[in-house]
């Protein structure tokens, strides 16, 4: 048996079988046929707190000159 949904007010349209937070890829093949992709994100790896630091040491946001250099820069005397 073929089921059928209704688009709502806000235009969505619940599909059966998905869970929530699903993420889909819409295409419109031909006039009024649509194909659906579930797009998977790629898994994480966590990294742990010593790895952050070292990361932020090397890559952080570090000012390339002094304050006071920046400061004047900045400054219109």
């Amino acid at each position: 048996m073929m089921k059928t949904v209704t688009t709502d007010q806000k235009r969505r349209v619940v599909l059966p079988n998905s869970e929530p937070g699903e993420v889909y890829q819409v295409r419109e093949v031909e006039g009024g046929h649509f194909e659906l992709t579930k797009l998977v994100p790629a898994p994480r790896i966590a990294q742990n707190p010593d790895e952050l630091r070292d990361r932020m040491r090397q890559h952080g946001l570090t000012p390339k000159m002094s304050w006071e250099t920046l400061r004047e820069s900045t400054r219109e005397w």
